[in-house]
């Protein structure tokens, strides 16, 4: 069993998987003090673990990642260009924005999220935080997994492994999956569900262990998503931007449409890395070198909902990146620990955006957008944990980080060109960025122990590729200061334990997305955000073979300071995209005979999808319920399960451009089975 071990901004939340569950993904909830046997959360993707986290805010466009926004303690991504607000890092290979994140979790080990920033430690930083990601390694003996899951909407989703040794230096890791369903939208207009899923995913690592002290791996990662439409419906109680006509002309279910365009999202992920870790004894040497590739082509949406051609989008995106990571560590049973770091990142995303749209006087435009995007970043990091006295541990980081980024643009309209165009752009900014962390542990007693933090951060300067005019294209880097302070509880039998937060942050030069008419989408600098929030989770095994997960999250976050993109004074109006609260519990009951019983509620707080905080793009509270029933052997497991038990209605996400929004996962019924040999 691997043990994860403490951090200054630890979690409580830890768990295992028996051999039995490998083929289903552990989530970690932060860095386990503790590890305690809680069985895994039924999460198959990101957005899934929204309400379990908190602090934690997940907007899911239904388009396999792609306009995907991930917060944590109010600091997001913007939709398509901009850095994350919350950076991933899968077996040491950092993603760079979140349009390319992996949206499908692979077996996993391990699932931590960082919250805050963590440039000190590793070589992506996020101002809100970070979610490190491992996958399980090489096994001593062959080992091997299935799992098959059949549901509603024919869903399948079949998963294998495999690891084991090669020979006496070299051995291997591997894992592949494939998932796909019919669609949960009826396409009036097409006469079918147009929103079908398919994903493909295929993870391998090749390990070199010629001594004890040294180690490489290769490792290669690929993913292929051949999504249909996505899954947009007009909202109820909203005028179509199109007008009267074809607002009379919409569907308002939310699963029923009238395009007459089918819709695609069509997205590859490429992934390769060699990883050396060489052991000195009182220094470990690291090397990451990765390439990734993400390929978006294309993404297509009607944009009218109706069975009219009257607007239309396709993109195609690709985004190349390459990191180079040398990190140095101490050993980590010394009163002082350190580690220190060289990261370089060098990110490049090309497109050809394609907007159809009317004019008036039945005349329409068919713009197209050409750009290329580039971002180079070196980055030097380290941190320092010193044991100060006994019960005392003081930690002190910094990242200073130079990034410089570059933008050419055009626009054609080969249609006739009934609106003047904008001349060809270029573009060239840079930024050097100094992000200093202080934070304390103190044990109080064996049980009990508080913590505090302090960070500044920033998220770089960059540029849009969507703004006609050149004083928008460009936005400013984003500031960010926060402070945290907690309770951590853990019994000695390691039988309940719990763990209390509250946190204050200030962000200055927000960085936010508004839409500008007719086809612009800019990134603005909103003047001042403030963030309160407080955070708790608590486990509880109060009998045998019974195990209670809970946790819950409050925060404010509202602009201080900000002018929309009609002059409006916003101050005071809650930032788009993140619920006032969530909160979840997972209940699980194990019988002595290999049976189980396991329920999953949570809940997620109204959100608002606009800056304006127009009630039309609001998501009031809801709660979705999950269950499951199943036997686990030594060799062999079964579950009936259900998703979405009481069939709640919410969205996932708004879109307040075109009056539309994606609804969530409807109720949903299936039966899984797993064999380990």
């Amino acid at each position: 069993m691997k043990r994860i071990g403490p951090s200054l901004s630890a979690l409580l939340i830890g768990g295992f998987l028996n051999a039995q569950d490998l083929l289903k993904p552990l989530v970690v909830e932060g860095d386990a003090v503790g590890n305690v046997a809680v069985e895994t959360l039924d999460a198959e993707r990101l957005n899934e673990l929204l309400g379990y986290l908190p602090g934690f805010a997940s907007v899911a466009s239904d388009s396999a990642g792609y306009g995907d926004i991930i917060g944590v303690r109010g600091s997001t991504n913007t939709l398509f260009f901009g850095g994350a607000g919350v950076a991933m890092v899968v077996d040491d290979v950092p993603y760079g924005d979140v349009l390319g994140y992996s949206t499908e979790f692979f077996d996993l080990e391990s699932f931590t999220l960082h919250r805050g920033p963590q440039g000190s430690r590793f070589a992506r930083n996020g101002v809100g935080g970070l979610m490190e990601l491992r996958t399980p390694g090489p096994t001593k003996e062959y080992e091997h997994g299935f799992s098959a899951e059949y549901g509603s909407y024919n869903l399948t989703h079949l998963r294998f492994r495999s690891s084991g040794p090669l020979d006496k230096d070299w051995s291997y890791a591997f894992q592949t999956y494939l998932k796909e369903r019919d669609g949960f939208v009826d396409n009036v207009t097409l006469g079918r569900e147009t929103d079908t899923r398919e994903q493909l995913g295929t993870l391998g690592s090749l390990y070199y262990n010629p001594s004890e002290d040294f180690e490489m791996r290769f490792r290669f990662m690929y993913e292929r998503t051949r999504d249909g439409s996505q899954r947009l419906s007009a909202l109820p109680g909203t005028t179509s931007a199109f007008g009267e006509f074809v607002d009379s002309q919409l569907v308002k279910d939310p699963f029923k449409v009238a395009s007459n365009i089918p819709g695609a999202t069509e997205i590859d992920r490429f992934q390769l890395s060699m990883h050396l870790d060489q052991d000195f004894g009182k220094v470990n040497l690291k090397s990451i070198t990765a390439f990734s590739n993400w390929k978006l082509g294309p993404n297509i949406v009607d944009l009218d909902l109706t069975a009219f051609d009257l607007s239309r989008s396709s993109i195609r995106h690709e985004q190349n990146l390459f990191s180079q990571e040398f990190r140095l560590q101490s050993d980590q049973d010394a009163d002082v620990r350190w580690l220190s770091g060289l990261a370089y990142l060098n990110k490049d995303n090309q497109g050809l955006a394609n907007r159809f749209f009317p004019i008036g006087n039945n005349i329409s435009a068919n713009q197209f957008t050409s750009f290329d995007i580039d971002e180079e970043s070196v980055a030097l990091f380290g941190n320092v944990q010193w044991d100060a006295v006994e019960d005392l541990t003081i930690e002190v980081g910094g990242r200073l980080e130079s990034v410089e980024n570059s933008i050419s643009r055009s626009k054609t309209d080969p249609g006739g060109g009934f609106i003047p165009l904008p001349p060809a752009f270029a573009g060239e900014s840079n930024g050097v960025y100094f992000s200093p962390s202080l934070g304390a542990n103190y044990v109080v007693t064996s049980e009990t122990s508080v913590f505090a933090r302090t960070s500044l951060s920033y998220k770089p300067q960059g540029f849009t590729a969507y703004s006609d005019n050149p004083a928008t294209t460009e936005f400013d880097e984003e500031q960010s200061l926060e402070t945290e302070i907690g309770v951590r509880y853990q019994s000695s039998d390691q039988s309940m334990g719990g763990e209390l937060r509250g946190y204050f942050k200030q962000i200055d030069d927000y960085q936010l997305n508004q839409s500008v008419p007719v086809t612009d989408f800019i990134i603005v600098n909103a003047d001042r955000v403030e963030a309160l929030g407080v955070e708790g989770e608590v486990f509880w095994k109060p009998i045998s073979g019974l195990t209670v997960q809970a946790s819950a999250g409050w925060n404010q976050i509202e602009f201080e300071e900000h002018t929309g993109a009609a002059g409006a004074d916003l101050s005071g109006n809650d930032v788009p995209f993140l619920p006032e609260f969530t909160a979840g519990m997972v209940v699980r009951y194990d019988f002595e005979n290999g049976f189980f019983a396991q329920t999953g509620l949570r809940a997620v707080g109204a959100t608002f999808f606009d800056e304006t905080n127009n009630s039309d793009y609001r998501q009031g509270s809801y709660e979705v319920l999950d269950a499951q029933l199943g036997y686990q052997g030594d060799s062999w497991n079964a579950a009936i399960f259900a998703r979405n038990l009481l069939d709640e209605d919410y969205y996932n996400f708004m879109n307040n451009s075109i009056s539309a929004g994606v609804a969530g996962d409807p109720e949903m019924y299936g039966v899984r089975i797993g064999l380990e040999f």
